[in-house]
């Protein structure tokens, strides 16, 4: 079930009825978000709830177990169930096929045959991010920063919580399950949820869909057909394509969950101001990037034990989170040149320390900074390693052909690029008094926002590209 449909649209306001009816009835409340959750899962295959429901009864065990046991091998023990119960439905669903190709081709190149041959399992949606969410779960518990849930229930919600469940934000339980316990929900403000929503939606149906239908797809398709300045646009293009699409995908994850009284942390920061690939990561996919410092980084000792050690980990910490994205050497190398690049900046601050920058130094850094962005988003797109080096390629060719762009796709790279510099908070007046105007308004708003958006977007409702993660 996807956002920008009629079908979601109907969902949609089906819950919000419920939830209005029911918000005094907390148990009932929790039981019919719960059932809604499922069926929103369910619409796109119903099978892969088993996955879910086993994340769900592994990792409330293992998290009410850990926390119980005094003896920590007994705790550790619990610990490494729950994370092999999860990391193992991952490597079968998402990495079983991508290693057993692997493995054959390397046999055939040292002339073996070999009869194994890929199962063509389906990767399940939402895979990666729900039992990131539910690991995230058992280790804090582990680490004493957290008490497990003895109420089954709210534990299945905060694991299927139907705004963020297939494409995020990773939401913690410590954020989810304190403001499930108290029952009591964050006040309905409808102006930041209508911006939101609203933003989200343009986001992904304008900016990213059309430029992906209109220059993106069209280049990393048949890279040898386009000129070298357009090759360059599409690679601006795809940069802004994946940011209107995912951030249009969290916007709206988190405005549907402020309708339903859950505030969540952002998860998009106008990333393509970032003045180094580590302010990058503070601003891009902001529970992404929290988890696997949290989880992964500082669980492999940070920067607590020497510098070489240390880049050790910010490269081995970015390799992983390529991995997680896809199995592909595309996603590896996409990982690898992001912890190059850390590992780098790390070694210049280390030497030279944190020395102040004026404009326009910080103007060359952020420039900088976008076009290695850019780069590694090249792997990112492509298909395969030698789509991604026909695209580099691509990019030497003539560059004194005008470009076959018509002004609605080179508007759009425009706004895509002011989108992350202009000012933050200026329309929030427009939308806090648009959220205390009377309903009619508010819905007459809505509808002209969403017709708008639609005569803008194409045709069609393209996947959500973190379906694929």
């Amino acid at each position: 079930m996807l956002f920008p449909t009629i079908t979601f649209a109907v969902f949609l306001t089906l819950v919000l009825a419920v939830h209005t009816v029911l918000l005094k009835r907390p148990r009932a409340w929790k039981t019919t978000m719960l059932v809604a959750s499922y069926v929103f899962y369910a619409w796109w295959d119903w099978r892969f709830l088993t996955l879910i429901w086993i994340s769900t009864i592994v990792d409330y065990g293992t998290g009410i177990a850990i926390h119980a046991s005094s003896d920590p091998r007994r705790r550790k023990a619990f610990l490494v169930l729950s994370l092999a119960t999860n990391l193992g439905m991952l490597g079968v669903f998402k990495y079983a096929d991508f290693f057993v190709t692997e493995f054959v081709n390397m046999m055939a190149d040292l002339g073996m045959t070999v009869s194994a041959r890929p199962l063509g399992i389906i990767l399940p949606v939402g895979i990666s991010f729900y039992t990131f969410q539910t690991m995230s779960y058992s280790l804090d518990i582990h680490r004493g920063i957290l008490r497990p849930t003895r109420d089954l229930g709210d534990f299945a919600l905060f694991v299927a919580f139907f705004p963020q469940l297939v494409a995020g934000p990773i939401v913690r339980a410590r954020d989810f399950l304190d403001q499930l316990a108290s029952n009591q929900r964050a006040p309905l403000d409808m102006g930041r949820s209508m911006q939101l929503i609203l933003g989200g939606l343009f986001k992904k149906v304008v900016l990213a869909d059309v430029l992906a239908t209109r220059l993106v797809d069209g280049v990393f398709a048949d890279p040898g057909g386009a000129t070298g300045l357009e090759t360059l646009l599409a690679v601006y293009g795809y940069a802004l394509q994946i940011y209107g699409d995912f951030s249009g995908y969290s916007d709206i994850a988190i405005g549907i969950a402020l309708l339903l009284g859950f505030r969540f942390p952002e998860n998009f920061d106008q990333p393509y101001r970032a003045a180094s690939l580590q302010d990058f990561w503070r601003r891009w996919h902001i529970s992404l990037s929290t988890w696997l410092r949290d989880y992964l980084y500082i669980g492999m000792g940070g920067s607590r034990r020497g510098k070489a050690r240390t880049y050790r980990n910010l490269l081995v910490t970015m390799l992983l989170g390529g991995l997680w994205h896809g199995a592909g050497w595309t996603f590896l190398i996409w990982g690898l040149l992001h912890g190059v690049g850390l590992v780098v900046g790390r070694i210049l601050r280390d030497r030279r320390g944190e020395a102040p920058v004026g404009r326009l130094g910080r103007f060359v850094r952020v420039v900088a900074t976008f076009h290695l962005v850019c780069i590694g988003w090249v792997f990112f797109r492509a298909v395969d390693l030698d789509r991604a080096l026909e695209v580099f390629g691509a990019l030497g060719g003539s560059w004194t052909s005008a470009p076959s762009l018509d002004g609605g796709v080179v508007a759009l790279l425009l706004l895509g690029l002011v989108m992350q510099f202009a000012p933050r908070g200026r329309t929030d007046g427009f939308w806090a008094s648009l959220g205390r105007a009377p309903v009619v308004v508010q819905a007459a708003f809505v509808l002209v926002s969403i017709l708008g958006i639609d005569l803008l977007g194409p045709d069609g409702v393209a996947p959500f590209i973190y379906f694929a993660f």
